[in-house]
């Protein structure tokens, strides 16, 4: 059966009339463990607001929304037990109904999709505005809310991407077959070499909030998430490229990345032309640069002259040069035997 929305009836409801709304205790940070498994949920408006893992017996039970009441309003699932920030709100369904990740998928996108740029610094989305909110869901023949049918939407949706990216799997180990068998990397002779020498380091261009344009062109600012990427944007100007590394100099200090897409670069960072042009190359090199980024941070910048005498660590061919053929065929192993793996662990999980 093909489930599709536009043949669903919609209604409004308040947020208070099928959720709890509550707040979460608050886990201070002198009081973390580090290492453990337990989930800390945070304002962050990325990676579902996650931060890190510690020893602490979870605090929140999971199956639960949570919401960002002191940012931007940043709403995520939280699928297992954890603890939480400051300003992180919680809710659940009424009638005591589970969560899932599929039905807790649905509710998200429902409730951001009402609440896009409405809430900020100025404007927070509290408990009390939580309650008085309205969001749009499909509804069965008695008017309520179809919990069963968004479910089940969200399975096909899931089946329909797993099938998408499986034949994007199968496609990009038909082109990297022809990759050549390289000696184990512990076995491989490096060196050293300046930065400088392995690619040419430019400055990127900020585009202030109140210049950009909504677009589809990713723009690379100081972020460690996203592949950089900390927004997408209708903008054009000079330093629009693909093919290059990014290198943080503000922010995430030191985490480089590789774009094969045509992106713009915020004065954040900088951008490296490699010298030789290959993705696994690049990929290789960026890797090399982000090891080096515990010695950066706020007090100590990585700029350009800094980065021009940053040494990283190759591998070296014959001639004691960078080996990029090394390079670029260790890196296509690697992600071929990646993606296989990943196609066997589908079969047998089905």
């Amino acid at each position: 059966m093909n489930l599709d929305l536009k043949n669903k009836e919609w209604t409004e409801f308040l947020i208070s009339d099928i959720f709890n709304i509550s707040g979460t205790f608050t886990t201070h940070p002198s009081k973390l463990k580090k290492g453990g498994l337990t989930p800390r949920v945070t304002c962050a408006a990325t990676n579902n607001g996650f931060e890190n893992t510690y020893k602490n017996k979870p605090t929140e039970k999971g199956g639960v929304i949570t919401i960002d009441s002191a940012t931007v309003g940043y709403v995520s699932f939280q699928p297992y037990d954890f603890i939480a920030t400051d300003h992180v709100e919680k809710i659940s369904l009424k009638n005591n109904r589970l969560i899932n990740k599929y039905l807790g998928a649905f509710l998200v996108r429902a409730i951001s999709s009402a609440t896009l740029n409405k809430y900020g610094y100025g404007y927070k989305f509290s408990q009390t505005r939580i309650a008085k909110q309205k969001i749009i869901l499909p509804i069965n023949q008695k008017g309520e809310p179809d919990f069963e049918f968004m479910e089940a939407f969200m399975k096909q949706k899931e089946q329909e991407k797993f099938q998408e990216y499986n034949d994007y799997i199968s496609q990009r180990i038909k082109t990297l077959k022809d990759f050549k068998s390289v000696e184990p990397i512990e076995e491989k002779e490096w060196a050293e070499f300046f930065i400088a020498d392995v690619s040419e380091i430019l400055s990127g261009r900020d585009i202030y909030g109140s210049e950009r344009i909504k677009g589809n062109t990713p723009y690379i600012s100081a972020t460690a998430n996203n592949n950089g990427i900390g927004h997408f944007v209708g903008n054009d100007n000079p330093t629009k490229e693909s093919g290059c590394l990014s290198v943080n100099r503000n922010g995430s200090v030191g985490y480089s990345f590789y774009h094969p897409y045509e992106a713009l670069f915020g004065n954040d960072c900088r951008k490296l032309r490699p010298k030789n042009p290959s993705k696994h190359v690049g990929i290789f090199i960026s890797q090399q640069i982000t090891r080096q980024r515990g010695k950066y941070g706020y007090g100590y910048k990585m700029g350009t002259a800094r980065l021009k005498r940053q040494k990283i660590m190759l591998p070296v061919n014959d001639q004691n040069e960078p080996d990029y053929d090394y390079m670029e065929n260790y890196m296509k192993q690697l992600e071929y035997n990646k993606l296989n793996e990943y196609l066997k662990v589908k079969k047998t999980t089905r």
